[in-house]
């Protein structure tokens, strides 16, 4: 049988060489619909050199899989946070048919930059939950699978051309939480959240900033722990060291989740002291079971089955839009106004 050519293709569709070549390689100088076109007759001729990606779209479009594989990766730090996240993505997986393949990455794997087994197979997404090292982004993507980010490093730049990135948004949420404990009569006002750690921590801690600074108090830079630690302040030492090294109490807490908000509340009970009698303390995420925690916790709740859920959706579209210029979307949240800020300085005998 002849091997059928790009200019073969090209005298079927009446079409120039040069152009067929360009929508072969998925050029964005081709129109979409062009690009399709000349796609389909290619496929039907049965052209050889259609590369993965190209003919992905192509299958996709015409729903010649009777399924996608999603590939989702992670680091082994699951919660009931995350849990809840994953159900909302398999539950719009099994909702679009598709199939559901869930990796964690070691932290030996993501150094050695070693890519999980699934992704040598035919896969046609990629969900990113953790933010991974920039090297192992850059393995990632040099399988050229579409992808979509659940969050992204403090430079967001540095990911924001290789796919959608979902973030919960987190500046106005947290500015509203400390406007409300200034509001209560409170200034000294304490922030812990690693802000080298990604890029909602790191809006958190704007926000926070700039509730400061709207109400005129200069933030004391010895009650703010927002350096790198190995954990990320997910760990009651590390939590326990920061609280240790503020030169004395604060007045609140701001926390930038809720698992770090368990952490302060702990110590500050260890040291004999109540929430929010003596200290005030919010999170951030309205984690799953920490309404059980006395006092109830001021915190931010982001729907995280809707969030998994979204992320599913961001990607379904990438996969049948693949040309669009990249999205960062923020996804709204809720601001949750509990006990464990009820507090105010008149209460206190201040």
């Amino acid at each position: 049988m002849k091997k059928v050519t790009i200019q073969d293709v090209a005298r079927e569709l009446n079409l120039s060489r040069n152009t067929v070549a360009k929508a072969l390689n998925n050029s964005d100088t081709v129109s979409y619909e062009t690009r399709y076109v000349v796609i389909e007759k290619a496929y039907e001729m049965g052209y050889s050199k259609l590369s993965p990606v190209v003919l992905n779209e192509f299958k996709l479009r015409n729903r010649l899989n009777e399924s996608k594989t999603i590939v989702v990766l992670t680091r082994r730090e699951i919660s009931v946070f995350w849990n809840s996240i994953i159900m909302g993505i398999s539950d719009e997986l099994n909702k679009n048919g598709c199939k559901l393949q869930f990796n964690f990455i070691s932290e030996q794997d993501e150094k050695n930059l070693v890519l999980p087994l699934d992704l040598q197979a035919e896969v046609h997404g990629i969900i990113i939950l953790s933010v991974f090292a920039a090297d192992y982004v850059d393995l990632i993507m040099k399988q050229n699978i579409p992808v979509v980010f659940l969050d992204a490093p403090s430079d967001v730049e540095s990911i924001s051309h290789y796919g959608d990135i979902i973030i919960c948004e987190g500046m106005n949420s947290i500015k509203k939480i400390t406007q409300d404990l200034i509001n209560r009569g409170m200034r000294r006002i304490g922030f812990i959240g690693d802000t080298t750690y990604c890029k909602t921590i790191c809006d958190r801690y704007n926000g926070y900033l700039s509730a400061m600074e709207d109400a005129g108090i200069e933030p004391d830079e010895r009650i703010i722990a927002t350096y790198h630690t190995a954990r990320k302040f997910y760990k009651m030492e590390e939590v326990e060291a920061a609280i240790s090294a503020f030169p004395y109490m604060p007045e609140a807490i701001v926390c930038a989740n809720d698992d770090i908000a368990l952490f302060v509340i702990r110590c500050l009970n260890n040291r004999g002291l109540s929430v929010p009698d003596d200290v005030a303390v919010t999170g951030y995420d309205n984690v799953e079971g920490m309404s059980q925690v006395e006092p109830f916790l001021t915190t931010v709740r982001v729907g995280n089955q809707r969030l998994g859920r979204r992320l599913v959706q961001q990607l379904m579209w990438r996969i049948q839009n693949p040309t669009f210029p990249k999205e960062i979307v923020f996804i709204g949240v809720e601001v949750i106004l509990r006990q464990s800020s009820n507090r105010s300085i008149k209460d206190a005998g201040i």
